[in-house]
This record gives C-alpha cells, sequence and structure tokens, in this order.
C-alpha cells in the first residue's frame, strides 16, 4: 500500500507504485498521479491491466502528464499502467507470477506482485471515487472497435441513467451490454457498489487515429461527468447498443491462413462471408469460406495471419432495439 496517499489533498501529486509490487528485475515502477481540485465527482482512470494494450497507457500518460489542477473540477486518480512488470517486459502477463490481472481481483495485500497490486486498488483506490474507467485495447493478438460498457448497482453514487449518459456521452457508436466477471476490475468495482465504465478499442499496429479517438472519448467522457472543465464539444450519439456473445464469435475450423473480407464496424448478415481461411500446406490452394454466425457489426479480428484451429477470427455484435 502507499501510506502517504492522501486522495482529498488539493492539487497534484505523482506517487511510485513500484514498492506495492516488490523488487522486481528490470522493472522500474509507474506513477499514481492524484489530481484533487474542487467539489465535483471523482473518477479512477485505469490503464494497463493488460500489458500489451499499449493505447491507453499512452494516452492515460498524456493527461497526467497534461492535465492541471485548474482543469479539474474534482478528483481524478490516473495510473497509466497498473500492470507495469507485464507492460516494462513487452508482454501481456505479469513474467513474474504469469497471472492474468483481469482475472485476479479483488487481489490479495500479502500475494504475488499481481495480487498486491490488485489489492491496492480495490482498497485504496476504489474508496476514493464515485466512479471507475478501466481503458483496454485488443493488445497484440486482435484489433478492437472503439467502444465502451458499463456496470452499477443500486448503492453506487453513478445510477444506471446516468451511467447510460455518460457512456453516449464518448462519441463512439458502439455501446456494449455485457454481463460481468467477478474477478476483472470492473466486476469487483461492481461488488463494491462502485460504478465502472470498460473502454476498448485498437490493438495490433499502432495507430495515431485509434489514440485520437480514445483521447477524446475520455475528455468529452469526463467533461460529461463533471471531473474536468469542456476542452471537446459534445458529440451526440448516434450509435449502436448490442450484447455480443459466444454465439457471435466466429472461429477458425482448422489451422489456417486469414484473410479478411470485411473490416471492423461493418454490418454484416448472417451467414454473409466475413473471411477466408487459406490452407498452410498441399497442393489445394482452396480456401475455406467462414460465414457471419449472426447479423450485426464487426466488433473484433485478429491481427495474426496464422491461426491455430479453434482460434477466434473475428467476432460480431447484435443490436438491441431500444
Amino acid at each position: 500500500m502507499l501510506p502517504d496517499f492522501d486522495p482529498t489533498r488539493p492539487g497534484k501529486f505523482i506517487h511510485d507504485l513500484g514498492p506495492i509490487a516488490g523488487t522486481l528485475d528490470g522493472v522500474s515502477g509507474e506513477i499514481l498521479c492524484c489530481i484533487n481540485n474542487g467539489t465535483g465527482p471523482s473518477v479512477l482512470l485505469l490503464g494497463g491491466i493488460h500489458g500489451d494494450e499499449y493505447e491507453a497507457q499512452i494516452v492515460l500518460r498524456r493527461l497526467a502528464e497534461r492535465l492541471t489542477p485548474a482543469d479539474v473540477t474534482g478528483r481524478i486518480i490516473i495510473v497509466p499502467s497498473i500492470d507495469f512488470p507485464a507492460s516494462q517486459k513487452g508482454k501481456r502477463l505479469s513474467p513474474f507470477d504469469g497471472q492474468n490481472m483481469n482475472r485476479c481481483f479483488p487481489g490479495k495485500p500479502d500475494g504475488t506482485p499481481t495480487e498486491r497490486l490488485c489489492a491496492f486498488v480495490t482498497k485504496q483506490l476504489f474508496p476514493a471515487v464515485d466512479l471507475l474507467i478501466d481503458v483496454h485495447a485488443g493488445g497484440g493478438d486482435v484489433s478492437v472497435v472503439p467502444m465502451v460498457f458499463g456496470f452499477t448497482t443500486a448503492k453506487s453514487v453513478v445510477d444506471d441513467a446516468q451511467l447510460t449518459r455518460l457512456m453516449e456521452a464518448w462519441g463512439y457508436r458502439f455501446v456494449q451490454h455485457v454481463d460481468g466477471i467477478d474477478e476483472t476490475a470492473c466486476g469487483a468495482a461492481k461488488l463494491a457498489d462502485l460504478a465502472s465504465i470498460e473502454v476498448e478499442g485498437g490493438g495490433g499496429r499502432m495507430k495515431s487515429s485509434e489514440l485520437a479517438i480514445m483521447e477524446e472519448g475520455l475528455l468529452r467522457a469526463l467533461a460529461a461527468f463533471g471531473a474536468i472543465k469542456p476542452v471537446l464539444e459534445p458529440a451526440p450519439f448516434a450509435g449502436v447498443h448490442f450484447t455480443a456473445g459466444a454465439e457471435g464469435q466466429y472461429l477458425a475450423p482448422d489451422a489456417g491462413l486469414v484473410e479478411h473480407l470485411v473490416v471492423l464496424g461493418d454490418e454484416v448478415r448472417s451467414g454473409q462471408r466475413v473471411a477466408r481461411l487459406h490452407p498452410t500446406t498441399g497442393a489445394n490452394s482452396a480456401p475455406k469460406e467462414i460465414l457471419s454466425p449472426a447479423p450485426g457489426f464487426v466488433l473484433r479480428q485478429t491481427e495474426h495471419a496464422f491461426v491455430a484451429k479453434g482460434q477466434l477470427i473475428g467476432n460480431v455484435g447484435t443490436p438491441i432495439r431500444r
């Protein structure tokens, strides 16, 4: 834990999270930025739960550097990469304990480095805020459309109607409705009656356009929540609410080489060709046609040319009538 961390102290302060994880070879720790000014709402911006999801880490580090107390009308806590042992080693999971941080919450104060960092988030950061924004990306394996989804309870400061308005304030095209998992950051927040929003988008190669989309969405949302002064004009919601489960996934029937026939965000019909799977051996060059299992929008696509049997090629989300 951080004995000198006081989220109520006015001003902007930087803390080192290194001591929480302990001494790890080749790891230099990570910053926590706390900006406290005014009586507005409080929010935790958390990035890097998966070490290879670097878009969030870049954007949150920028915000931690650029935001000043004069910009803030409440309290903002920013952790660019909470799983810094993984991100600093170029890994998705911590190389020191091999654990998936987003299946380790609420953590253990006397556990592994990953478990100790989770426990710090749940025990010291969750009680200090009204809202968790958990920022993700596709990582090295998949690309993801910009989208958000969220959770709240009857006891949360942010109620269901406010949460929906806040997600729509992002300016994104897609708002997902999904069941939570208790061992994730958002799942642990829900168990603690803390409202949360998970942000997705990007993956694969780093693209300037996706970094801009992520940063602009966060700035709009923070202003709509009342945590910062407005920087951008609000973007009226003109998107889609949808669900996305296992029924929307299309998997590789065999090992092969993927050729995508649609792009992220495309609307597709059930049974529409969405990819070809080319063989890696033999005299027959004919690919297998991969069909969409459901109508909706393409949300994720693998970044890998080669996929093993059963590996995800992509998935489709189905719109909800509201």
